[in-house]
């Protein structure tokens, strides 16, 4: 209940302050367990996702995120999964069990806020959980969240327009084995439709 009124809030929020527009909603899965993935420019990112597409979404965040005021008491209201490093098997184990319980993740794949475009600290985690279990991941790509509200910024900073576009899901067939080279595809494939 809480989750559907902050949402809702949120909503009204961006449209009015961001006239945020979202494309794709198609692409969006009716049922069963998916993993977002999207560019992350903005600490923004996780509500307009959140607002932006039909089931709840989890986040998996860097632990640190939990300790910044309102964005970590938002973090731990909404069931977020903190991770410590990059191999934190505790939040792997809590990213499985949501996926495998019908959940909804929501993942950056940078690790953190962009820092170098062209030199993106990519991590596969999203690929890696989605062919464990075989589910899909739909890309989505944010633009103008970080003219709003930048890196390192502690108050909005333009209300110039947000747009959030959904793309096709990428499929991926579960897998037994830890096959690099599907992998490293896999992460490609959505890095493109993201940037």
């Amino acid at each position: 209940m809480l989750y559907n009124i902050a949402k809702y809030i949120c909503w009204i929020i961006f449209k009015l302050l961001f006239r945020l527009k979202v494309t794709g909603q198609e692409n969006i899965p009716q049922d069963g367990p998916f993993i977002i993935v999207a560019n992350h420019s903005s600490l923004l990112d996780p509500v307009i996702l959140g607002v932006s597409v039909r089931p709840k979404v989890i986040f998996i965040a860097a632990a640190y995120l939990f300790k910044i005021g309102w964005l970590g008491y938002m973090l731990r209201k909404f069931s977020s999964i903190p991770v410590q490093r990059e191999n934190d098997i505790k939040a792997i184990k809590q990213s499985l069990k949501i996926l495998k319980g019908g959940g909804v993740l929501g993942i950056f794949p940078e690790g953190g806020i962009d820092r170098q475009k062209n030199n993106l600290p990519v991590r596969a985690g999203a690929a890696y959980l989605a062919a464990k279990i075989g589910v899909p991941i739909v890309p989505i790509r944010i633009k103008g969240a970080d003219k709003a509200l930048p890196r390192g910024a502690k108050f909005i900073r333009s209300l110039k327009k947000i747009e959030v576009e959904i793309k096709k899901p990428i499929f991926c067939s579960r897998q037994t084995n830890k096959d690099k080279e599907i992998i490293r595809n896999t992460v490609e494939s959505y890095i493109k439709e993201i940037y």
